[in-house]
């Protein structure tokens, strides 16, 4: 049995699954990453050019590459922990929209 459509009333909708991905990070390798950041390695790149007396773009830049860098090589490794999951929702073809089961009349 079809749920009508909260939005026409109509019952010619059709019942979908649309893949999620949920992340399954530990503590660990979730702050190695937040840590390893292209934004957080700007900051110190910066804070250690200028107490180099380098200038900050210099530092910021290198920063930024070696974020990069570090994300190239753990790229492999961390997509290995994601899970898809399916979440079931309502397609309506008479007004062309979409809508979870959740949703009420």
């Amino acid at each position: 049995m079809n749920l009508p459509c909260p939005y026409c009333q109509s019952r010619d909708t059709v019942l979908l699954e649309s893949p999620q991905h949920l992340a399954t990070l530990n503590g660990a390798s979730a702050h190695s990453s937040d840590v390893m950041s292209p934004l957080a390695l700007a900051g110190v790149g910066m804070s250690l050019s200028k107490s180099l007396n380098l200038p900050p773009l210099a530092g910021a830049l290198a920063g930024v590459f070696i974020a990069g860098v570090w994300l190239i090589m753990t790229d492999g490794a961390s997509q290995s922990h994601f899970n898809q999951v399916y979440c079931p929702f309502y397609y309506c073809n008479d007004c062309d929209r979409d809508f979870s089961p959740s949703i009420r009349n």
